[in-house]
């Protein structure tokens, strides 16, 4: 029997950039490294190895491993684990065949469905091209039955049964061109008051109608209310049955039923009435006028409503008439006048592009021309790109297009390019050469071009005159000069800003005007302004000075290198009053020197400092 002993001796075993100790055994006075002790430490360890060469387990005399499964110790050298690739390389290819398998069957059957779906849906639309072609809609046109209640269906077999059942009636919305982008109408349904009369009238039709619902109950396996052309509103609306997962199979079992029943008449319908034959044995057609009528009088209606199936008459731009739940009538309308807006646009020389929603305005502007605009986009005209190029319009206009752009519509990008702007008699007021406007989440960015002139900050005067709802000004690229009376007096008087977020700016002077106003901005942040000390000087004099300042970022990385600059900024805002949170970036901090000093001592016994780099 063999004897083991414990020592506090250990093995380096290296797994991949990992070196542990691992602990010996000494059997029979052989000190040995135990496979299952290191697969503690590396579960995917099946072998031992020195310079990639394997090393063989210890056997006894008869050539058997000895258990458990253990190698001499190598005092003074590294032991590498060898883990299960091979093994489980290959469990992933008979895992990854199983899917290949799995997925060639899916797609075969995948196709199969998809072609069986597009040919019915071809011959569905053709109907539906015919269907369109009548001129008379009183009705809504496209519609399908279901029995009422739950019943023993292997037990109803026959077409008398079949007739006796109760059955509801429901109205398909007509919002798409496409017959499985339609949806249930948001209506619980209307009962039939008499099956058979109504199956030998419309027999022929519901067969195309029930292919229809059949295809929209459950298209790829999901049922009509996540279909992407229904929204949260229709369908809490919709029938309970569509709204209830759990009655798929019972749906299916119901259309299974009716398409049984559409089948057998045909052949059986002489026993219920003989009169009714030659109305049964109707060509797969549309609809005529005249039928769709007398709809109406096979169904209970038990609301008092001038709609069938909460469904509204709607004309469409090529001329059709529709039957549209309230939702997709609003939207329907809503294009009608998109269509009619950008007709306007183009009248007056504007271009439109539908992919990038850009407009593109040139020219002489009118009035009229802008007024026509402004209720375009005040209506919901989706414009996410403003060009005004080469075209001129009289400031009160303007002021009108850019109190309508900024708060009351679409627009994320006005781009303005040489546009001359008038007062009375056509007399030219200036000319703005070269602006871009980006407009987001209550945020202005202005953009100049190097070489703007002061015309260019009159366009920016006039445009944060109509601001309303925009809190934060950001400038961007470009010094302001003092001389900008106009923008500088705008700024001190603007109540909406709140934050200015300014770059490369370098007029100290112009900014300490803006912090010691009465409507002085609630959060500043400066970057790359800091590149003389005098600027920051400047700066905590005009703090100093002000009473409502609230957030101050400075994560400039062209800041802060000098000691005393920094020392005299901390000071300013550990006696400001109002002052929350300030972000600094600071430079040549040593060491014992003063810079060091002062911001541990800022950092102990100050609040105010949020970030600091």
């Amino acid at each position: 029997m063999e004897r083991t002993t414990f020592k506090t001796k250990s093995q380096s075993v290296r797994f991949h950039d990992t070196i542990v100790q691992i602990q010996t055994v000494v059997f029979n006075g052989i000190e040995c490294l135990c496979l299952e002790d290191v697969q503690r430490r590396f579960p995917l360890a099946v072998a031992l190895c020195i310079d990639n060469a394997e090393l063989g387990f210890l056997r006894d005399n008869n050539d058997d491993q000895l258990i458990p499964l253990r190698i001499e110790a190598i005092k003074d050298q590294i032991v590498e684990v060898v883990e299960s690739v091979g093994k489980s390389n290959d469990e992933m290819h008979i895992f990854f065949d199983r899917i290949d398998t799995k997925m060639q069957e899916m797609t075969k059957k995948t196709d199969i469905i998809l072609a069986n779906t597009q040919e019915t849906l071809v011959r569905i639309k053709h109907v539906m091209t015919q269907m369109y072609e009548l001129h008379e809609y009183t009705t809504p046109r496209y519609f399908f039955i279901l029995p009422a209640k739950h019943h023993n269906w292997a037990s109803i077999n026959t077409v008398q049964n079949l007739f006796l059942l109760h059955y509801k009636l429901y109205f398909l919305c007509e919002c798409s061109d496409e017959p499985d982008k339609l949806h249930i109408a948001p209506h619980d349904g209307y009962s039939i008051k008499k099956p058979s009369e109504f199956i030998a009238n419309y027999g022929s039709y519901l067969r195309t109608t029930l292919t229809i619902a059949r295809n929209l109950f459950s298209i790829g396996g999901f049922v009509i209310p996540q279909s992407e052309n229904v929204s949260t509103v229709v369908a809490n609306a919709l029938p309970t049955f569509i709204k209830e997962p759990n009655n798929y199979n019972e749906v299916n079992n119901k259309l299974d039923l009716v398409e049984k029943m559409l089948n057998q008449t045909n052949d059986e319908l002489s026993r219920v009435d003989s009169s009714m034959i030659r109305k049964a044995i109707l060509p797969e057609a549309s609809l005529q006028g005249a039928q769709l009528r007398e709809l109406e009088a096979f169904l209970e209606l038990v609301d008092n409503k001038h709609s069938l199936g909460n469904l509204y008459r709607t004309i469409t731009n090529d001329g059709h008439v529709r039957w549209v739940c309230l939702e997709h009538y609003h939207a329907m309308s809503f294009h009608n006048k998109m269509s009619e807006y950008i007709r306007q646009l183009e009248a007056f020389g504007g271009k439109y592009n539908q992919e990038t929603k850009e407009v593109i305005l040139t020219g002489t502007l009118t009035t009229k021309n802008i007024t026509m605009f402004c209720d375009a986009l005040t209506k919901g005209f989706t414009i996410l790109t403003l060009v005004l190029q080469n075209c001129s319009l009289n400031t009160k206009d303007l002021d009108k297009l850019f109190d309508v752009i900024i708060n009351r519509s679409s627009i994320q990008r006005l781009i303005i390019m040489n546009v001359e702007v008038r007062k009375w008699m056509k007399m030219s007021t200036y000319v703005c050469n070269n602006m871009i406007v980006y407009l987001k989440n209550q945020s202005l960015k202005i953009q100049f071009c190097n070489y703007h002139q002061s015309e260019d900050t009159k366009m920016l005067v006039q445009l944060l005159q109509q601001n309303k709802i925009c809190r934060t000004l950001n400038f961007f690229g470009y010094d302001l000069s003092i001389h900008d009376q106009d923008l500088l007096r705008c700024l001190k008087e603007n109540k909406e800003l709140t934050t200015l977020v300014i770059n490369y700016f370098m007029n100290i002077e112009f900014l300490n005007e803006i912090i010691t106003s009465n409507c002085s901005p609630y959060r500043i942040k400066l970057s790359y302004c800091f590149n003389i000390s005098s600027t920051l000087y400047g700066l905590c004099q005009a703090i100093g000075q002000n009473e409502t300042l609230l957030d101050l970022d400075i994560m400039d990385q062209t800041c802060i290198d000098d000691k005393s600059a920094t020392i005299e900024l901390l000071d300013v805002l550990r006696k400001h009053k109002s002052i929350k949170n300030v972000r600094l970036h600071v430079f040549d901090i040593q060491p014992s020197n003063k810079n060091e000093t002062c911001l541990i001592t800022s950092l102990l016994n100050d609040s105010f400092i949020s970030h600091l780099r």
